[in-house]
């Protein structure tokens, strides 16, 4: 039998002569011959001349690149076109010149929605459109106004300029987690109901209201094979969607079906708060993300993956969480599976091993999807984000205006990627700023990747007193200050020196900077590695150092050296490496004249 070549060469199929440019399609194709993508030009809203040669130049220049890429490039390009009918200068494609370029760029840096761009968003939407720009000109010679050229660089420092970034307070987050918590379980609790009412044998006929709206959930479940059916193209004639209507609508009736996805909008920003994860990697998380911890009965590890390198090297990142907590991200997960359980069979099965699902709300213009339902993309899951920030304040300030004696805040305005550094900045602060707790959080490799993402006003404040505070022990010890002196300011000897690790002395073992004075320092026992330690150069100091330094030299010969290595080991690595060094040796014997009159060290275990 003799087996054909498979022809693997990338052809891009011309737009038929007698096909108008206005509603041709943009296709897309895999090595197979599939179509795996589809835009409509009619959405980039520009005159017909200039719509089919961006279209043609889209196309050709990024038949290979990735289908996110597609999408982010196509967005931008709609974004474009959105610029190019406000500004109403530009008809057709003559008209189109380096000005309009010089004008977008300053359209681009106005508030949209109340939001503003940074320097970098705005040179990346520009980025993006370039090569699409640069590719029509070279193919359609004499179409647009003469010089037309798309500057390089035309963002001063927008690769270079790093502005401060804001950070979300711990207390905004709390308030943000609560609010989607709240439209999680409402959402569940319909849910439940409409599983409730589809499983059902026959159409439920008791009465009532309530009774209308069950019946309409069983009979739209059937019709729509699981999912809510379109609202247009389906066979509901005007009685029945004014009935649908009475009953909640369709938007509302979906919500006993299936995760919509305004739900859904909950879900990611409170996966996005709990997991710390980057906003792209986790809106790709799959659905068999939940792992079994092997040491710990009640942790659930979630698991997701992090594209480096430009995507062809990928990365772990994982955290656990305690199962037995009600809002802890596995349960949510085991909810958000559930939900979007009834949408598989509409998805496309190379998206099915996805987890965040939702139906279509619309075709892409003209053009009928192949599936109904599918993995929610960027820009739609920003539109959604948009709308949920829209929908919580104006909740909150009807609440605000029907309780004025007990106002709720808004909520702060919010994007997808300030979670992590929010996230990262708590913990810092949290853990008095150990950045290593930051790291773990974040699932760094390097902590100079955590530390651009440390910052914020309490991280600064944070610094601020933890050197003022260092300043104050410095200031204690020079000053030579007594237990008494002392007392008289703090009204107890809580916070007087102690007699810590080998007889050091600690100058506050009841104050290592958190918000609870008076409780035991954390550190006190690590007192070798505190920058609070004070070691005075005498022969007294020198002689506890000494002692205790034979101390484990000899109990290294007999203690089992694994243990030995993770306890005692960094003890006697900083006594020999840091404190018996900075002691002149002329000064070794008096201390070892003093030695014998020391106390003798409690044996190591």
């Amino acid at each position: 039998m003799v087996r054909n070549r498979l022809d693997r060469t990338l052809r891009l199929e011309p737009t038929p002569a007698d096909h108008p440019s206005e509603i041709a399609e943009i296709q897309f194709r895999d090595e197979w011959g599939r179509i795996v993508q589809r835009f409509d030009p009619a959405l980039l809203g520009m005159p017909d001349d200039i719509s089919a040669a961006i279209s043609r130049a889209f196309r050709d220049h990024d038949v290979a690149s990735s289908a996110a890429t597609r999408t982010s490039r196509w967005f931008a390009l709609r974004v474009f076109g959105r610029f190019l009918c406000q500004d109403g200068r530009v008809r057709r494609a003559v008209d189109l010149d380096t000005a309009t370029i010089r004008r977008f760029i300053t359209w681009l840096a106005k508030p949209t929605n109340g939001r503003r761009r940074g320097v970098q968003s705005q040179s990346g939407q520009l980025g993006m459109i370039r090569p699409v720009l640069k590719r029509a000109i070279a193919d359609n010679p004499g179409l647009f106004a003469p010089g037309f050229a798309v500057p390089n660089n035309p963002i001063p420092l927008a690769g270079v300029q790093r502005l401060p970034q804001d950070r979300l307070t711990p207390a905004a987050m709390r308030a943000l987690l609560a609010v989607c918590y709240a439209e999680i379980d409402t959402a569940w609790d319909k849910f439940q109901h409409g599983q409730t009412i589809v499983a059902l044998p026959n159409l439920p006929l008791h009465g009532g209201r309530t009774a209308e709206r069950d019946r309409w959930i069983w009979k739209l479940h059937r019709l729509g094979h699981g999912v809510m059916p379109p609202a247009r193209g389906s066979d509901l004639n005007k009685p029945d969607r004014q009935r649908i209507a009475d009953a909640g609508g369709f938007r509302e009736l979906e919500s006993y079906l299936h995760l919509t996805t305004d739900t859904l909008v909950a879900f990611y920003i409170v996966l996005l708060i709990q997991t710390a994860a980057n906003a792209g990697p986790l809106r790709q998380i799959k659905r068999d993300c939940l792992v079994t911890h092997p040491l710990e009965r009640h942790r659930v590890m979630v698991e997701w993956v992090k594209p480096r390198a430009g995507g062809k090297v990928k990365r772990m990142q994982r955290r656990s969480f305690d199962n037995r907590r009600p809002y802890a991200a596995p349960r949510l997960i085991e909810k958000l599976l559930a939900m979007t359980a009834p949408l598989l069979p509409h998805v496309e099965p190379s998206r099915r091993d996805r987890l965040f699902l939702h139906r279509f709300l619309m075709t892409t213009g003209r053009l009928e999807r192949d599936h109904h339902a599918g993995h929610i993309v960027q820009a739609t899951l920003r539109s959604a984000m948009l709308r949920f920030y829209e929908r919580q304040n104006a909740a909150i300030a009807s609440w605000n205006e029907a309780h004025p004696e007990k106002p709720r805040a808004l909520l702060p305005d919010f994007s997808p990627k300030l979670f992590r550094s929010s996230m990262a900045s708590a913990h810092y602060t949290a853990s008095q700023g150990d950045i290593m707790a930051a790291k773990a959080v974040l699932n760094h490799a390097s902590v100079a990747t955590t530390d651009i993402y440390v910052d914020g006003d309490a991280v600064r404040r944070l610094e601020r007193d933890t050197i003022a505070r260092l300043q104050a022990l410095m200031i204690t010890w020079v000053r030579g200050e007594t237990i008494s002196d002392r007392s008289q300011h703090r009204g107890a000897d809580t916070g007087a020196p102690v007699t810590a690790l080998f007889g050091h002395d600690c100058l506050r073992p009841t104050d290592s900077g958190h918000a609870h004075p008076g409780r035991v320092c954390p550190k006190l026992g690590g007192c070798l590695a505190c920058p609070g330690l004070i070691v005075p150069i005498d022969p007294d100091h020198l002689a506890r150092i000494v002692q205790a330094t034979w101390h484990l030299e000899a109990a290294r010969e007999r203690i089992d050296p694994i243990r030995f290595g993770l306890f005692y080991a960094p003890s006697l690595q900083v006594l020999t490496q840091d404190l018996l060094p900075a002691f002149p040796p002329e000064m070794m014997p008096d201390a070892e004249r003093l030695m014998c009159a020391l106390p003798s060290l409690p044996d190591l275990e």
